[in-house]
């Protein structure tokens, strides 16, 4: 009997009605498109076997097409990238397509390492069945990074286990003094990158709950998987696989990532 393979669909969520950045999707990093590049990289994973941009916006579904990129129309009443990535998949899985797995890639990500996203698929396909979803952290070794509110930090429980996602500083570290010594192994804390991958019937879970009160105090759409009792695995990654760590949230964003195409060529 031949063993089984593990499907995983790849679902880049992406919409235009950004309110703290409008028609970033379409914003050029050296010369090609935000959404051609999530792509691009995500394209090079080697553990997703099919890929698809999910929007629900006629100009970046032209872009799509005229890139050659897959895509699919969605709703354009989804509040989350999450619940996008579901109605993408049943959307799929209506054509007669199956999948164990499903990866929401950030449609913020120019520079996503592709080892990274095999990297999450492998840590929850290998995960006991407790854990219904995985995304990744990196260390912080930065107080400044550490304290800004826009890098998400995590706290972390036994078998990488996430306990809490939160803007603020957490764990806090009691007695920390400005002699002690602040390394990757032991770090301030880990920071959030906004990966994740589902099984795919916790996708249908999370898409069908209500939101949580820490998801609304937060904006950490995460959050509804923890208020229900949902496990997520955290696969903790080294810096270097995630530099350059730039996500493209605000017009500054752009330009440090349009800066890094130029200097590498890419």
């Amino acid at each position: 009997m031949r063993p089984h393979i593990i499907t995983c669909l790849g679902v880049i969520p992406v919409r235009l009605e950004s309110s703290r950045f409008p028609n970033k999707p379409l914003k050029l990093i050296n010369g090609k498109p935000l959404v051609e590049r999530v792509w691009l990289q995500a394209s090079q994973s080697k553990r997703v076997t099919t890929l698809v941009v999910a929007t629900n916006n006629a100009e970046i579904a032209s872009e799509c097409q005229l890139k050659g990129i897959r895509h699919i129309m969605t709703s354009s009443s989804h509040e989350t990238g999450t619940d996008r990535v579901a109605e993408a998949c049943a959307i799929l899985e209506s054509q007669g397509m199956k999948f164990d797995l499903v990866a929401n890639i950030q449609g913020d990500m120019p520079f996503v390492n592709p080892t990274v996203i095999d990297d999450v698929i492998n840590s929850l396909g290998t995960a006991d069945g407790n854990f219904g979803m995985a995304t990744i952290g990196t260390p912080i070794t930065s107080q400044e990074e550490f304290e800004r509110p826009a890098a998400v930090k995590i706290a972390l429980g036994e078998s990488h286990r996430a306990l809490y996602f939160s803007r603020a500083p957490i764990p806090h570290w009691r007695n920390f003094s400005g002699n002690d010594v602040v390394t990757p192994e032991n770090p301030l804390g880990y920071k959030h990158m906004g990966l994740y991958v589902f099984r795919r019937p916790t996708l249908s879970t999370i898409a069908g709950l209500s939101k949580a009160f820490t998801e609304q105090r937060e904006a950490l759409e995460q959050l509804r998987a923890l208020a229900h009792g949902i496990g997520i695995k955290v696969h903790i990654v080294p810096r270097a696989s995630v530099e350059p760590c730039i996500e493209v949230d605000t017009p500054q964003d752009l330009i440090d990532a349009d800066a890094f195409a130029k200097l590498k060529g890419i």
